[in-house]
């Protein structure tokens, strides 16, 4: 059985980092920055492995891993950053011919 030691500590938020970062990697500048990825990955990491301790689940890193992956899909897709959606203003570079 596992428990909460320095060394699951360790493997949460190193998981959560790398999570964060490969995360950030594949959507480029669609989300939220690359620090604020990996800082809410180790942060969804220990949160959801730590659920996990005390809800007695076996593999708590597999458990941390996909409830990181939610929180992250979470906060990158309900983030808002571009200009148009804070000013309304659509200008994606077409040009639409008018007949």
């Amino acid at each position: 059985m596992e428990t909460l030691s320095a060394t699951t500590l360790f493997w949460l938020l190193t998981m959560g980092a790398t999570v964060g970062w490969v995360v950030s990697y594949f959507i480029k500048y669609e989300g939220i920055s690359l620090k604020a990825n990996i800082i809410w990955g180790m942060a969804g990491a220990v949160s959801t492995g730590i659920c996990g301790l005390y809800l007695n689940l076996s593999g708590i890193l597999m458990f941390a891993f996909l409830g990181t992956l939610a929180i992250l899909f979470l906060a990158n897709v309900f983030h808002l950053h571009h200009v148009e959606d804070l000013t309304g203003d659509i200008d994606r570079g077409m040009r639409i011919k008018e007949k």
